[in-house]
């Protein structure tokens, strides 16, 4: 609140405090301060308070000017759209996604960039990492960034057709947003970044594409993975003893996101136990000579997911004819503020240029 007294403020405070010392002074009370108060309460000379005022239109409009070039786009968000509900256990769950829409010329389109956010499978939160999402906007890109479900509710695929039916979503309403359909990237980090290689690979399995808006499909042009989780079975490869053999634990989420949480019949198990559950979750599965453009970055310092693990799968990309680039960043761990900064960003808005500007 607001504790500065405007001009009305003090005229009423003297009057008062005039009407206080004339009530003192009928009981017999009275203070030289109180007094003095009342006898002048607020001595206004100013022309304003005439309707006068002292410079001319002018004047006020030629002072102390500062010339803007307007470079930045206006960034509009929405907040919560709910793209897809889902019906299960006698409840009801809203999906819903974040947008950030660029100001846009009459008759121009944006393309777009679908953002997952990581949450170790267990969570997804579609407000973060804001700085790329605005770095993206900043650009030229309408953001959506997705919320979905995960363990230990559900099980691989039902996340994964999640961001499938909010990319079909985001394309059944391109037109409301003034969105180019043909021009999409996925951008995730961590287990976002699953979710956008995911994506990436799996845009051609019709077995994916169900649910709402299945006469779009969720193919993307390109995929920007952070950090990613690729083949489940390498997040801890390479790593000291005590974390790689920890990856064999039927408790991790990996483990939940393919074989469930064990309890009652369910008696779990690990992603190295069940290569039947394990493998359909696995990009390598479905890495094949139609892909789209992959842009991996990862830190030499992360030791929750494995820099081994981008590193396989950018050979395999490679290995396929994908076109694919990947960048180790020094010092950098799983995530943090290295990412954020502008050489990473801008490696990271020239790669969405070329494939969906160029």
């Amino acid at each position: 609140m607001d504790n500065s007294m405007t001009r009305r403020d003090l005229l009423k405070a003297g009057a008062f405090m005039g009407m206080a010392a004339v009530g003192a002074s009928m009981v017999g009370c009275s203070t030289q301060a109180t007094t003095a108060a009342a006898a002048e309460p607020f001595n206004d000379t100013s022309k304003a308070a005439s309707g006068t005022a002292s410079a001319s239109l002018t004047e006020a409009t030629s002072d102390n000017v500062l010339n803007i070039e307007v470079t930045d786009l206006t960034i509009n968000e929405i907040q919560g759209i709910v793209y897809k509900t889902v019906n299960a256990a006698n409840a009801t769950t809203n999906l819903k996604l974040d947008l950030l829409l660029p100001s846009v010329g009459e008759g121009e389109t944006l393309p777009l960039v679908v953002f997952v956010n990581g949450g170790g499978f267990t969570s997804s939160n579609p407000q973060g990492n804001i700085v790329h999402r605005m770095a993206f906007a900043k650009a030229g890109y309408a953001v959506a960034s997705v919320q979905h479900r995960v363990v230990p509710t559900v099980k691989f695929p039902e996340p994964l057709l999640d961001v499938k039916a909010a990319v079909r979503w985001l394309k059944a309403n391109a037109d409301t947003y003034k969105i180019d359909k043909n021009r999409v990237a996925a951008v995730g980090n961590s287990s976002g970044g699953y979710f956008a290689t995911m994506l990436g690979v799996t845009g051609d399995i019709v077995d994916f594409e169900k649910g709402d808006n299945t006469s779009e499909d969720s193919k993307v042009n390109a995929v920007i993975d952070l950090y990613g989780v690729s083949d489940l079975t390498l997040i801890g490869a390479g790593l000291q003893e005590e974390i790689e053999q920890g990856h064999h634990s039927p408790a991790t989420t990996e483990a939940m996101l393919v074989n469930g949480t064990a309890f009652g019949n369910n008696k779990g198990a690990s992603v190295f136990d069940t290569p039947d559950t394990a493998a359909p979750a696995s990009p390598f599965t479905y890495i094949d000579g139609t892909d789209p453009a992959f842009l991996i970055l990862h830190g030499d310092k992360d030791t929750l997911v494995s820099p081994v693990a981008s590193m396989e799968l950018y050979e395999r990309l490679v290995d396929a004819g994908v076109e694919a680039n990947r960048y180790v960043i020094a010092g950098a761990s799983h995530g943090g503020p290295l990412f954020n900064q502008p050489q990473v960003v801008d490696i990271m808005v020239n790669f969405l240029n070329e494939h969906l500007k160029n």
